[in-house]
């Protein structure tokens, strides 16, 4: 053990930062959603009563942080589903014009019922209802079902407060003098659910899906985690050409390295590109055969192209590196199995990034899995162009680039050919 430090690093130092990093992602999914705190975005279009208090309840919550302005100006609705669509913010809610004054009739008719019933006989001003408003709610489309239900119940809370404040500020008033108007005995349960909270998708351009599904996400992240599972054949590869000494034979070829090297990215490439495309034909045909829902691939499918061949040269550029710093596939080979492993669930593969600790959100980035699956939920998910993937991408083909540089310069530091 004194002689192979490096496999003494393997056996203790690796499946320790497994057990910790797996300790701190799944200590998300076992706190109570009430637990967490989440950015939520707000347009207020009433500016009312009643919207006043929904914004001040949700500022001062246990729950969340309030936006409801930027560079110093409120947020708009069209801002508002704008960021969302680009995954800047998971929540939002837009208050519509009307609400306080529906609110504040349908609260009038409560009270003059109960006045009629008591004998009071001060009045409050009413109208006919205009039926039902609604609040509405829109989340990022990446967002679960299990992630949405509870923020939406959180914010049933807070409206349903808000309308309870208004309701006893008029009974407040019964004894004041006011103008009388008549109203026919109504349902006091209709009257009070003048007012709800309703969810809207973002858009309606084609067959949108409103929520994200197993289907959805299942498909492209455990395709992207059996792509970068190349790492293991790569790297076994690359040591037994050493241990053979066909690596040794041509590198002694003046300029055939890099050539060499470059054909194994290609062909691996091409590899794990076939793989992706696999996984998704997967999803689209086979899955509706076993009763669940098909893969939505988004309003452009022909982006996932580039997309799964960019993700598949950060695979490959990744198995040569660890075949390259490594001397013997008794090390290579669990390296790379358990760094897939952690940078799979520190990328978001297993668990959404939006539920892990803050510290665990930062460190994703690090993750070429992280990018790779934004890219993809860009795709088939916010129904994004070009444009919008190619941050993901850029940032992918620059980590494969590094890696790839490094696996040279360390093998010819080393005198190890690729």
């Amino acid at each position: 053990m004194r002689r192979d430090i490096s496999g003494l690093i393997l056996l203790l130092v690796m499946p320790a930062a497994l057990i910790i990093v797996m300790a701190l992602i799944q200590d998300a999914p076992f706190k109570d959603y009430k637990e967490l705190k989440f950015d939520l975005l707000l347009a207020d279009n009433d500016h009312g009563s009643l919207a006043a208090q929904i914004t001040n309840g949700l500022k001062h919550s246990k729950n969340f942080y309030v936006t409801d302005s930027l560079d110093g100006k409120p947020i708009t609705e069209a801002q508002l589903k704008q960021l969302l669509n680009k995954g800047d913010y998971k929540i939002g809610i837009v208050i519509p014009s009307g609400v306080t004054a529906e609110m504040v009739n349908a609260a009038n008719i409560v009270v003059n019922d109960i006045a009629k019933r008591t004998g009071i006989t001060t009045t409050m001003p009413t109208r006919e209802l205009r039926g039902q408003m609604y609040i509405h709610l829109y989340f990022d489309p990446v967002s679960k079902p299990s992630f949405r239900t509870p923020i939406a119940a959180a914010l049933d809370k807070y409206i349903t407060y808000s309308s309870t404040n208004i309701l006893m500020e008029r009974l407040s008033m019964l004894s004041k003098d006011t103008t009388t108007t008549t109203t026919d005995k109504a349902d006091l349960s209709k009257i009070m659910q003048g007012i709800g909270l309703k969810e809207e998708p973002l858009n309606d351009k084609g067959d949108l899906m409103l929520h994200i599904n197993s289907v959805q996400h299942n498909v492209p992240a455990w395709a992207i985690f059996g792509m970068f599972f190349i790492v293991v054949p790569i790297a076994g590869h690359l040591l037994r050409e050493r241990e053979d000494g066909s690596a040794f034979r041509i590198a002694l070829i003046p300029g055939a390295t890099f050539y060499v090297t470059l054909g194994k990215i290609v062909f691996y490439t091409l590899i794990c590109t076939v793989q992706f495309m696999i996984m998704l034909s997967i999803g689209l045909w086979a899955m509706p055969v076993w009763g669940l829902p098909a893969l939505y691939p988004g309003l452009h499918p022909l982006l996932l192209l580039p997309v799964a061949v960019c993700i598949a040269f950060t695979a490959t550029a990744y198995g040569l590196f660890t075949g390259t710093i490594f001397k013997t596939i008794t090390q290579a080979l669990p390296f790379g199995s358990v760094s897939v492993v952690i940078l799979s669930a520190i990328g978001g593969i297993w668990i959404p990034v939006e539920i892990l600790p803050e510290s665990m959100q930062r460190l994703a980035i690090i993750s070429p899995m992280h990018w790779s699956l934004d890219a993809v939920n860009q795709v088939i998910l916010r129904n994004g162009d070009l444009s919008s993937v190619l941050p993901s991408l850029a940032i992918l083909f620059a980590i494969g680039v590094l890696l790839w540089v490094a696996s040279l310069i360390i093998s010819k530091r080393q005198n190890r050919p690729i």
